[in-house]
């Protein structure tokens, strides 16, 4: 094995200690294991820093098509990062509407749109979870939809398994 494979071990394995152990949050461990890969990949690795450049492709950012996007493509050789401010910018959009509570909204205006029966609810929120993952990620939108579902379940006292596996393959569908 080459140091930089046992470099990358080390740390995704203390990495992945720290975010079981739990003393402090998730993104904490997250953010320094991916610095540490950073400078592991970057100057143990590549050790070139012409290939650092090239990696980072800090220059992407700088082409006009880059942010106004037209019939020419732009080559990506290393980070996309039109794709990480993509994004970066659809996760600060679901976050906002999940602290408005948007999701939430939506799901109890639909459950209450069917006189919150199971069957209809199970085909509305089929619906609903694969319109939703046409714009959003399936993942944001299967976390807030499953948590309304549960919640429904508990009130209406019906099984949220099957509701939520539909959702999963909807989800999947948009």
């Amino acid at each position: 094995m080459l140091i930089s494979q046992i470099l990358a071990i080390l740390v995704f394995t203390l990495m992945f200690i720290a975010i079981i152990i739990g003393k402090v949050h998730r993104y904490i461990p997250a953010l320094i294991g991916a610095f540490i890969t950073l400078f592991v990949v970057l100057f143990i690795t590549l050790q070139s820093s012409e290939a650092v450049f090239n990696v980072l492709n800090l220059n992407q950012l700088f082409h006009f098509n880059f942010w106004v996007p037209g019939q020419e493509h732009i080559e990506s050789h290393g980070i996309n990062w039109q794709t990480i401010i993509f994004i970066g910018g659809m996760m600060t959009m679901v976050e906002g509407l999940g602290e408005v509570g948007f999701f939430r909204w939506l799901c109890l205006y639909v459950a209450k749109k069917v006189n919150y029966k199971v069957v209809p609810i199970l085909v509305t929120f089929m619906l609903l979870s694969g319109f939703l993952s046409m714009f959003i990620d399936s993942i944001t939108v299967l976390l807030f939809l499953t948590l309304v579902t549960i919640e429904l379940a508990r009130l209406l006292k019906f099984d949220p398994v099957p509701i939520i596996i539909a959702e999963i393959f909807a989800a999947n569908c948009g």
